[in-house]
């Protein structure tokens, strides 16, 4: 279970920053491609991910939208297997 939060560059940097700084257990600088990411878990054990946008994002998820019904319906059937 985890909670995406969208965050501009600067705060996704110094969150990772802050994250490291305080010893906490940070994962990243993930890049997904349309997004940049960042990991931590919250004091509950739920992982939080920081994420902002990259450049290419709205062009990706404009090329990507057509087909998003068919994805989630493949994976809706996928996952039960």
């Amino acid at each position: 279970m985890h909670i995406a939060l969208e965050v501009d560059e600067t705060t996704l940097n110094a969150m990772f920053a802050k994250g490291k700084a305080q010893g906490i257990h940070t994962r990243g600088v993930s890049d997904h491609g349309f997004v940049r990411s960042i990991y931590f878990r919250d004091p509950n054990g739920y992982v939080i991910e920081l994420t902002t946008k990259s450049p290419q994002h709205d062009d990706m998820m404009a090329r990507e939208a057509p087909r998003a019904h068919e994805k989630l319906k493949r994976w809706q059937e996928n996952k039960s297997r």
